[in-house]
């Protein structure tokens, strides 16, 4: 690791305590070590109101400017505090440090993307949080087995340790807490984390009567273009790709099931239909439709039901019809949704059909025009509007010990519309509308009314904290740390065609020494590890000094700022898991993130690059130290420098419970 003057130190300081984190069960809960009792009986409820990637230091000038008077007041009955978060500050790894109270070495959450070192062609790529496995059918067609998700993370999280001690919770919304833990006395809605019916973070249809055969071959990263033809008529139909039918290999045109969606055009109105078999909605030009559901037959006795809607950019000469991923049916859940399973369903009868796709937010039709600014932000809040309904509707029925919740927009205005708050970013523009300009404090004026209603309902003896995961910051330049491995000979290529579509393709494992996948992993091809490891396990300790050395000194020649403000080594981390973690983290300086190719290993573009991406704040790879949340509580903390791993031992000492021995996380109060 590199110190504040990125001058490397040849030992590495530990953040973390070595310890033995085992996981465990909930049948073993009972079983594990206790600190001893956590203290006299419990008093109050405990309330937490987490904002993904809330930015401290912009809620404190709005505090200042008396434009969140909620978390100003919030601040006057307890306190303000920066909030440390993860090495990388990433949501994944940030919000599991929450959850279990431990570092990513003992929960296994290192970045958005993970890699299989010994990959049958070398390293290769994954999903770094967890996988939905699809129903498993015979070849006779009968389903012997329904789809069903698994979160890598390791370890419990504090609200099952409650739950197993006669805890009642209610856990609603909380970032990459999927599937839903079993719980005994509680309930719990699952959010980021919940795939599409694809089994992808959020794939989005594209419909138009004016695609070109050119437009669709083009890749559509996070979305997919499907041509409407009309015939001469007013009607279209077309096939919506859904499930996985696993008897397929993927590049088999019958991998997915289909169910048939129609679109009625009425031109000269502006207006349309969409209609499948078993539901229709109405299409207005510029406004978001109610949803529609699909019905997709897996076998000939089983059928999975989804939602998706719509928002029609244009219904006149030419047709663009914006639609979502098709999602989970709350009644029918693809896999497991909620604890128990009928909440999901439960919550339909309460409020109707509701968003229940993890990436809550589109930003991958925004980034490619499929979805303007002013649809976006009518999007974000009506589902924040939402969350907000369903987290005081279940504060109001009561009958709970602590109530956990958790927000979303915060952190994806910040990441597509900060170009409109850095005057030194590459897509700033002057002129454009407030509601843009401003997007993001308004957003946080949203999460302060909230905060303020809460605040006027709590009893005097509940606990409230209002906390974010990490901050935000710009991202102007992308550094593409592959190729600048390749360049420094520390990795070569077998097929440059291949290596710059990423995915860790056409690479010569046998000539590479290092190689970068994710948003903040750097690894070593190390012998015994990675299938075709080139560096010598006694050799490996010494290879890295050399590359955090080499890479300290990098810095960006169109301004002479060094890229990196700190390098942490996996000595960092501790656990069962910290076998898994990237060999170097790496902590970027302001306005720096790897470059997009970079994070999905790929090789091939230049070293730098300017970013020209909608997608203009950033905070996945920067320098922890740089990057804190924000925790506010009604009542003072006993510590002046909270960590997010403290927060769920908090809890537990609130909640008056034995904790497991191997939490990492201090009582705060």
């Amino acid at each position: 690791m590199t110190d504040k003057n990125n001058s490397p130190s040849t030992v590495s300081r530990r953040t973390f305590l070595k310890r033995s984190a085992s996981t465990l069960t909930a049948a073993a809960l009972s079983r594990t070590f206790h600190i001893g009792k956590a203290g006299a009986a419990p008093k109050g409820r405990v309330i937490m109101l987490g904002y993904d990637g809330l930015e401290p230091s912009i809620a404190e000038a709005m505090m200042e400017r008396g434009d969140m008077p909620n978390f100003a007041r919030l601040k006057e009955l307890g306190g303000s505090y920066r909030l440390g978060s993860t090495i990388p500050p990433q949501s994944p790894v940030a919000w599991s440090s929450y959850a279990t109270c431990k570092n990513p070495g003992a929960h296994n959450i290192f970045d958005f993307i993970r890699r299989t070192p010994n990959g049958p062609a070398g390293p290769m790529p994954l999903v770094g949080t967890g996988k939905l496995v699809p129903p498993v059918i015979s070849p006779q067609g009968i389903m012997q087995e329904g789809a069903k998700a698994e979160n890598y993370r390791k370890g419990i999280p504090f609200w099952s340790v409650a739950d197993e001690q006669g805890k009642r919770g209610k856990i609603l919304n909380i970032p990459f807490a999927f599937p839903p833990d079993p719980l005994k006395n509680g309930i719990m809605l699952s959010a980021l984390g919940v795939p599409d019916l694809r089994g992808t973070t959020s794939t989005y249809f594209s419909l138009s009567d004016r695609f070109t055969p050119e437009q669709l071959a083009e890749s559509l990263g996070g979305g997919k273009r499907i041509l409407l033809s009309f015939d001469g008529s007013d009607e279209a139909r077309l096939p919506i790709p859904g499930p996985r039918d696993n008897r397929y290999p993927f590049a088999d045109a019958k991998a997915y099931t289909e169910a048939l969606l129609i679109i009625t055009a009425d031109r000269k109105n502006k207006q349309a239909l969409a209609k499948t078999g078993h539901s229709q909605v109405e299409l207005v030009q510029g406004q978001w439709s109610e949803w529609l559901e699909f019905s997709f037959k897996m076998t000939d006795k089983d059928t999975v039901m989804g939602i998706a809607r719509f928002f029609p950019t244009e219904i006149g000469e030419q047709i663009r019809l914006y639609m979502s991923c098709v999602q989970y049916h709350p009644d029918h859940p693809y896999s497991a949704l909620t604890q128990p399973e009928d909440y999901s369903a439960e919550l339909k009868g309460r409020f109707g059909l509701y968003k229940t796709i993890g990436w809550a937010y589109d930003t991958h039709a925004l980034r490619q025009m499929d979805l303007d600014e002013d649809a976006f932000l009518a999007d974000i809040k009506n589902t924040m509007a939402w969350r907000n309904k369903l987290t005081l509707d279940e504060h109001r029925r009561g009958d709970y010990d602590f109530l956990l919740s958790g927000w979303t927009a915060t952190d994806r205005i910040g990441h597509l519309f900060w170009r409109f708050r850095d005057e030194k970013h590459p897509l700033y523009e002057e002129e454009v509308p407030e509601r843009w300009k401003y997007a993001l404090e308004d957003c946080y004026k949203e999460a302060d009314a909230f905060v303020g209603q809460m605040l006027s309902e709590i009893q005097e003896d509940d606990h409230l904290f209002v906390f974010s995961d990490h901050g935000f910051g710009t991202w102007r330049t992308g550094f593409n740390l592959n190729s600048w491995l390749q360049e420094q000979g520390y990795l070569n290529l077998s097929d440059p065609k291949a290596a710059d579509t990423g995915f860790l393709m056409g690479i010569d494992w046998t000539k590479t020494k290092a190689y970068s996948v994710g948003l903040s992993s750097l690894y070593i091809n190390l012998q015994g590890r990675e299938r075709f490891g080139t560096v010598k396990k006694e050799e490996a300790v010494a290879f890295r000094e050399e590359l955090i050395n080499r890479l300290a000194d990098v810095k960006d020649p169109a301004t002479g700022a060094k890229v990196f403000s700190a390098l942490y080594t996996s000595d960092e981390y501790s656990g069962e898991a910290e076998g898994e973690a990237p060999d170097i983290s790496l902590g970027y300086a302001e306005a720096f993130q790897s470059g997009r190719q970079t994070s999905r290993g790929g090789v091939g573009d230049p070293l730098f690059e300017t970013v020209t991406d909608k997608w203009s704040g950033e905070h996945a790879s920067s320098d922890y130290r740089h990057c804190p949340g924000i925790c506010l509580a009604n009542k003072p903390l006993e510590k002046e420098t909270p960590h997010i791993q403290d927060l769920g031992v908090t809890a537990l000492k609130l909640l008056g419970v034995d904790m497991p021995s191997d939490l990492e996380g201090d009582a705060l109060v």
